[in-house]
């Protein structure tokens, strides 16, 4: 009796378990493929969905090769039948960090290391510098934020780009200063003055950059030309140098809460709830200010999962373009994807200003919007597209209904809503329709309705959003 009792009991238990836990269906995987990465093959999706929510989390952000380096699945890229050649070929650099988001066992490493790239822009530097900051950013895009803040600064790309390097105690340069406040780690006038911008240049100063060959190859501290002198800082007074510049600003509570805050606008997008925030940025303090353990409680934050029929965040270009090759395993064989990214108005190695990308409804504009409408003409081409629609191999007997998962198979599986879905289905029985007077007629109307709804698959809003 009374182990019937326990049983029933326990059983209660796991009911009322199960009743808080909300399930973790398809669409929450898919909402997680491209919130943290660049989408995911039907396959992996389904993989993401047995899996469950923590543990798909924990792949995302651990990685499948967890503490080993990010490995690179598929054939290699290519333009023209030759390999890459980042350092030297024009657009090859932007194609080969493309070919690394496509092929990355390790998504988000590539997504934070996107992010970091934007939070810290740098720019119209040669393509060496760009893609060893480019390592330097995957190195530590989940790691400590202060080691990343810390080799941030020690990187040559950087110390170039905001006059770092070049900086003496006869004229400090003030820029890095500014932008560590204001772009970096506080935000906009937010706990520091002028007077903390000025004293902080001071004590960068020193820096000169080791050239090897006419190349710049590395920076060093001189001495001589930093200003030893007493700076006063945040209200502390010292001999402070470029390391106590960066401990004195890390140690500041608003460095905190504004990553936090960054980097739930990029992934999450809702208004950040006070009490959400404080439980955020007590872990991220927590953890020794690990971006890892930050990224784990975002990725798995009930507020990410939100309204999963209607996406509201905007794919970049470089994230649209990414995810279309990877959900259907794509790989990168010519230059147009590189093009396609600038015009659409986002080119890796040239965000168009220190602060980086506007994003969001930026990606919206007239121009860049038109660029979207392309995209279609490089995957249905008939002779380069990587989805043609062949002549001769769609069944004209297909149900609208059919059509559409034709349509939908040949291009990973995209998402629609249920009203997308119904329009589309409309649109194929219309062209369907059309007066056709011998079976080649009805073939080729087949063929349209195929072009159609793969346009539209592709162009349509549904895609445009994550």
């Amino acid at each position: 009796m009374g182990s019937t009792v326990v049983g029933r009991d326990a059983q209660r238990r796991t009911t009322r378990k199960a009743r808080r836990t909300p399930a973790w269906t398809t669409a929450h995987a898919h909402r997680l493929a491209w919130r943290a990465g660049f989408g995911a093959t039907p396959k992996e999706l389904e993989a993401l969905r047995r899996a469950g929510k923590h543990a798909a989390v924990a792949q995302f952000v651990d990685g499948d090769q967890r503490g080993t380096r990010a490995v690179l699945r598929g054939p290699a890229p290519s333009v023209a039948g030759k390999p890459l050649d980042p350092g030297n070929e024009f657009d090859h650099d932007v194609l080969w960090w493309l070919d690394r988001m496509v092929r990355t066992s390790h998504p988000l490493q590539e997504r934070m290391t996107l992010f970091w790239h934007d939070h810290f822009a740098t720019a119209d530097l040669p393509a060496s510098l760009m893609l060893a900051q480019n390592e330097t950013l995957r190195r530590h895009a989940l790691g400590s934020f202060d080691a990343l803040l810390r080799a941030v600064f020690l990187d040559p790309a950087m110390q170039i780009h905001l006059s770092v390097a070049g900086s003496v105690k006869e004229d400090p340069n003030e820029n890095f200063a500014r932008e560590l406040f204001e772009l970096y780690t506080l935000g906009a006038g937010n706990g520091y003055t002028e007077t903390d911008i000025r004293e902080a240049a001071r004590a960068l100063t020193g820096w000169v950059l080791v050239k090897s060959g006419g190349q710049v190859t590395g920076v060093r501290f001189d001495p001589r030309r930093h200003d030893s002198g007493t700076k006063t800082i945040f209200g502390q007074t010292g001999t402070w140098g470029w390391e106590d510049v960066l401990r004195l600003t890390l140690a500041r509570k608003g460095v905190a809460e504004f990553i936090v805050g960054k980097l739930w606008d990029e992934f999450v997008g809702t208004p950040l709830a006070t009490k959400t925030r404080r439980s955020l940025v007590k872990q991220f303090q927590a953890s020794g200010r690990s971006i890892r353990t930050l990224m784990r409680a975002i990725l798995r934050a009930p507020q990410l999962y939100a309204d999963l029929p209607r996406p509201d965040l905007v794919k970049s270009p470089v994230v649209l373009i990414a995810g279309l090759l990877r959900t259907n395993g794509w790989r990168i064989d010519r230059r147009d994807w590189a093009a396609l990214m600038t015009v659409m108005g986002q080119r890796p190695f040239r965000p168009p200003s220190v602060a980086g990308w506007d994003g969001g409804p930026a990606w919206c504009s007239t121009a860049a919007f038109r660029a979207r409408f392309v995209l279609p003409v490089q995957v249905l081409d008939p002779k380069r597209g990587l989805a043609p629609v062949v002549a001769g191999t769609v069944d004209p007997g297909l149900t609208p209904a059919a059509h559409l998962s034709l349509a939908k198979r040949a291009l990973g599986e995209p998402f629609t809503t249920s009203a997308t879905d119904k329009r589309l289905r409309v649109l194929a029985a219309r062209i369907m329709a059309r007066p056709a007077k011998d079976d080649a007629a009805r073939r080729r109307n087949a063929e349209t309705a195929q072009r159609a709804l793969r346009t539209l698959l592709i162009a349509g809003p549904d895609y445009q959003l994550l």
